[in-house]
């Protein structure tokens, strides 16, 4: 039994510091020689680039994002404008940074078994989901683990801040900072302090950024339309099979939930009742969080992966909070590992996925568009969400009918407007051009658009299978 301690709570400096440099220079690796921008990750690069300050305080409430990635990113966007660097690099820079940060945090500052570390360390949603791809929800790492962090060490003022920048990441931020709140609280019950009025000021300036000012806007954003009690199982398997152990199931958002799916959700129930069974107050915040994440799904937006992942890295949160003697029952550590496990064979798959095929197909057509069709030719998008990830690459703005302005970013509640080939005949005769090109996600509709020519098309194998068509049509 002894041995089996020892064992369960080794922590070797040699073994996190090889971690840390190691999972820190893949991570630079894949980021910055292999990984091709998504559309997600160009949408708040432009919306930080193309706005001033007051316009994008004013633009989030369409987002659904708080505005801390938005005005990190906007020194780095001025950088861009200066530099001769591809701004996929200094995007890329900018959010390196921050992960680097998550990834010291994580070997060197939690106390948690290097075996569990070692299990963890390529875990889908800490090195490919939140690591690869270069996106705001690393900030909820940073300030999530600093907090856990600052009270570890009974540090309230740091935990203050860090509750409070919490809020301002995502909604999943707001739930994590509430749950360490009732934690703290329930522990320190001083109702004035800090730590409640920077938690409390926090979700008062989300709920005045973010929260949707036109009518029907959440119903918009839901995604897909499910029967209650379909919605409610997708949201259960998500939150849980989908969370913890990506890849035992296909993916809940695509293919909906299966009778697999919803046991084995209710086997992680289980298995976390018996994690915490010692650690009430633990279990307290996390149950929160997974309540609050299902709810959200149920009523607000369903989500998918990249949403439901935020369960895992809260669970690596509550497990730095836990006491170390935790890990010396053997059938805890056990299952933590093999959560940890399952994890990082999926962060492989997708790492493996990611160097060998690109994440779209959006670089080489915004390649192929810079190189070939000249600037003073219009390129017309038909789909402004799909097309931007290709501006990116192109860097040069496109068109959008009816308004005939140019666009790098859209707006999530927008509809999609398909103009007649009449409309951009006569376009193309206002810009006092012979012709524009037109690029759109799928082939377009022969009979709609009977003069137009396919010019090129890309249509490669790709991880997200995006694909992009380049027709001509003459004005006359």
């Amino acid at each position: 039994m002894e041995r089996v301690q020892k064992i369960s709570l080794f922590r070797s400096s040699i073994i996190e510091y090889t971690g840390f440099f190691t999972s820190l220079l893949l991570l630079i690796y894949v980021k910055f020689f292999v990984h091709e921008l998504w559309k997600d990750e160009w949408q708040a690069w432009f919306v930080a680039k193309d706005k001033n300050l007051i316009e994008i305080i004013s633009f989030l409430n369409y987002e659904g994002h708080p505005a801390i990635w938005y005005f990190y990113l906007l020194p780095f966007t001025w950088l861009s404008a200066v530099l001769p660097v591809p701004e996929e690099y200094i995007l890329t820079f900018a959010h390196v940074l921050p992960a680097s940060a998550v990834l010291y945090l994580f070997w060197k500052k939690f106390d948690l078994p290097s075996l569990v570390k070692i299990s963890f360390a390529l875990s889908y949603f800490l090195i490919f989901e939140y690591g690869v791809v270069n996106r705001g929800y690393i900030f909820v790492i940073l300030f999530l683990f600093l907090a856990v962090y600052f009270l570890r060490k009974e540090n309230n003022k740091g935990l203050a801040w860090s509750l409070f920048l919490l809020c301002q990441t995502e909604v999943f931020g707001v739930f994590m900072a509430t749950a360490l709140g009732a934690y703290w609280f329930l522990k320190e019950k001083k109702i004035g302090s800090d730590v409640v009025k920077y938690l409390g000021a926090g979700l008062l300036i989300f709920v005045i950024s973010v929260f949707p000012r036109e009518s029907g806007h959440i119903a918009k954003t839901q995604g897909k339309m499910l029967e209650f009690g379909d919605r409610m199982l997708v949201s259960l398997q998500g939150n849980l099979t989908n969370a913890f152990l990506p890849g035992i199931t296909p993916d809940t958002s695509l293919f909906g939930w299966n009778t697999l799916g919803i046991l084995i959700s209710l086997a992680l129930i289980v298995g976390f009742i018996v994690i915490f069974r010692k650690e009430k107050n633990l279990f307290i915040p996390f149950l929160l969080v997974l309540i609050m994440s299902f709810l959200f799904s149920l009523f607000f937006f369903v989500g998918g992966i990249r949403q439901w992942g935020m369960m895992f890295i809260f669970l690596i949160a509550i497990l730095a909070l836990s006491d170390k003697k935790l890990f010396a029952d053997a059938k805890i550590l056990l299952l933590v590992i093999f959560i940890g496990i399952v994890q990082s064979v999926y962060g492989i798959k997708a790492l493996y996925s990611d160097i060998n095929l690109p994440f779209s197909n959006a670089k080489e057509t915004g390649l192929y568009i810079k190189k070939t069709i000249p600037e003073k030719v219009p390129v017309v998008a038909i789909n402004k969400f799909e097309v931007t990830p290709v501006i990116g690459y192109t860097q040069r703005k496109f068109f959008e009918l009816p308004s005939g302005e140019e666009f790098s970013y859209f707006k999530w509640v927008e509809k999609i407007y398909i103009p007649t080939q009449e409309e951009l005949k006569l376009f193309a005769r206002y810009k006092g051009v012979g012709g524009l090109v037109i690029i759109a996600p799928k082939k377009l509709d022969p009979g709609r658009f009977s003069e137009a020519r396919l010019g090129k098309e890309f249509t490669g194998k790709n991880m997200k299978n995006e694909n992009y068509y380049l027709y001509t049509l003459s004005a006359k």
